[in-house]
């Protein structure tokens, strides 16, 4: 670990009830969940500033005991069901109740004033972290995101992809961005044009696949990444975040390339239960 390391994380706790064929489970989610668990794992310094209603807060009992974490009360938690096709961890469907969370800059603007490494943004709804607290967290730091929360809406049954112009002011307050590639086809059909668009407003873009892997797009450089094959497959939920919290820790270090293979192998152990 780099001495003085330490990461900030930001976006909203979740409710979540995980439906894997026939069986059920309830428990704690959101993308800042899964980038802490996967710090902790690493040995990294972080703190995690979230969202949550004060009746949930029982649910911060399931982060690592290592994390540091601020609640901002909210009046509602957000809530996810994940449904997945028995067997494949890549295929599923989505409902949430679209609570609005907003994480303001008035809610961050002491933390913000420390030196971190840097910030991983996980948004899970559009309303979760507004364009203004993500350009007042660009401007002093190293800022990546994760652009699914942008990325939904509600639709009939579950949640939908659609786009959003407000997409690239996300992409200008960032220094790389995470999205898997149904995400990515919201952005345009074609995936070469996507890239290309993207990389008008972001230097770096990271693209998951599930089983296929995950590739890299930087500065008009396309980069491949095999995936990781796994023993087992126990925990599919956090897949993305693992994958990006992991990709930040090593991008410290390393090149793209490098720090998405080591993504990769990361998000397999959080595939196989490890982390």
């Amino acid at each position: 670990m780099k001495a003085g390391e330490r990461y900030l994380l930001i976006g909203p706790v979740s409710r979540d009830r995980i439906v894997r064929g026939e069986r059920v489970s309830l428990r704690t989610g959101g993308a800042v969940y899964y980038y802490a668990r996967l710090l902790s794992y690493l040995g990294v310094e972080h703190t995690a500033v979230v969202t949550i209603a004060e009746e949930d807060l029982h649910l911060l009992e399931a982060f690592p005991e290592d994390t540091e974490i601020i609640p901002v009360y909210r009046e509602a938690t957000v809530e996810f069901e994940n449904i997945y096709s028995d067997g494949d961890p890549d295929d599923r469907i989505q409902r949430s109740n679209f609570a609005e969370n907003p994480l303001y800059v008035d809610d961050i603007v002491e933390m913000a004033g420390e030196g971190w490494t840097a910030v991983l943004a996980g948004p899970l709804l559009p309303s979760d972290i507004p364009i203004s607290t993500l350009k007042f967290l660009g401007e002093g730091h190293s800022l990546y995101t994760g652009l699914q929360g942008y990325l939904r809406f509600q639709g009939n049954p579950g949640v939908s992809l659609g786009f959003s112009r407000k997409i690239w002011s996300v992409l200008d307050c960032s220094d790389a961005v995470f999205l898997d590639v149904n995400e990515l086809g919201v952005i345009a059909d074609e995936r070469r044009r996507a890239l290309m668009l993207m990389g008008e407003h972001v230097d770096e873009a990271v693209v998951t696949r599930g089983s296929r892997g995950s590739f890299i797009y930087r500065r008009g450089r396309l980069m491949e990444v095999k995936a990781v094959e796994a023993v087992r497959e126990l925990e599919p939920t956090g897949l993305g975040d693992t994958y990006m919290a992991a990709y930040v820790y090593m991008r410290q270090r390393a090149g793209p390339l490098d720090a998405g293979r080591f993504a990769s192998m990361m998000a397999t152990g959080k595939l196989e239960g490890k982390i």
